[in-house]
Order: structure tokens, then C-alpha cells, then sequence
């Protein structure tokens, strides 16, 4: 089976999500996400190299998209991801291109940070595409021994000491 185009899977997301604001981190990226939406009011447009120092003027927005890019160190990047996870993001997408999942951009690297795989996509130039997701509402279920249904037995305290 063919991976979908970028293009039809950032339109496939947005039509999905209908985020009222959008953060973008990565140039060509930027493009992309303003011929789709079509709306420069609800984008917010940073370089991968300004992203670290502009990123604590923003707001928090409904979905951040980042481009995986050579300009951010290691610790940049995980500090920049965990930043939009935390803090600035409800959402956020990670697109990595083939030659930079072996640097600070790999699969172990997003996973330990709380991202999970969100399938591939074919880039412009007939490259793969390696999509990574983080989303705060379906990042964690409770489990249900975690429940004040079992935490205590009120019906038991007068018959046992413990």
C-alpha cells in the first residue's frame, strides 16, 4: 500500500481537528500549511533556528506542526518538543524526513518523549515521510485499579482493623 501524499494527510489532520490556531516550525512546511488552511490569521510561523527563543511570546495553540530539521541540536530538539507538548500545544505533529531519523529525530528518541507513530507520508520529492503525533487527550488512559471505587472499602472499616 502507497503512503498517502503529505499534502492529503496534513489535509486529512486539519479537517480532522478544525484547530482554531495553528503553530508551524519549519520553512517549507509554513507553505504547505498556508496553501491548505488559507488562513494567515490562525498560523503562526516560526524558523526550526528562532523557534527556541520566540517560543515563550506565544500562546498555546490547537495543533503544532514541526518539521524535523537539521538546525536544532539534540537537546534543542527534545527541549523544543517538550516545550510544545507541555506548554504550547494541545496537539502537536512531528514530520521526519529519511536522513535525519538516525540524529536527535529518531523513533526511540520522539517515543521517550510521549510521541507515538502516526503512520508515513510521501513528501514532494517521492521521499518517505515519518509522522510522529502527541496528543494530551488520548496520551495516557486511566487505568481502572486507579479508581476511588477501589481505593477504599468505607461499607469495611467498623468490622477491620488494618
Amino acid at each position: 500500500m502507497a503512503d498517502e501524499t503529505l499534502n492529503a494527510r496534513l489535509q486529512s489532520v486539519l479537517e480532522e481537528l478544525r484547530p482554531s490556531s495553528i503553530l508551524v516550525i519549519g520553512d517549507s512546511l509554513a507553505v504547505l500549511v498556508k496553501t491548505l488552511t488559507g488562513a494567515d490569521e490562525t498560523l503562526t510561523h516560526l524558523s526550526s533556528a528562532e523557534a527556541a527563543q520566540r517560543l515563550p511570546a506565544l500562546s498555546i495553540h490547537d495543533l503544532a506542526l514541526v518539521q524535523a530539521d537539521t538546525a536544532l541540536a539534540a537537546l534543542e530538539s527534545g527541549v523544543l518538543l517538550a516545550r510544545l507538548r507541555d506548554v504550547y500545544a494541545r496537539k502537536v505533529l512531528v514530520i521526519v524526513a529519511p536522513g535525519l531519523a538516525d540524529g536527535p529525530w529518531n523513533r526511540r528518541s520522539l517515543i521517550r518523549l510521549g510521541f507515538t507513530p502516526y503512520g508515513a507520508a510521501t513528501g514532494a520529492e517521492g521521499e518517505r515521510l515519518l509522522l510522529y503525533q502527541f496528543d494530551i487527550a488520548t496520551y495516557k488512559t486511566t487505568p481502572d485499579w486507579l479508581s476511588p471505587n477501589n481505593w477504599a472499602n468505607p461499607e469495611l472499616w467498623d468490622k477491620y482493623r488494618w
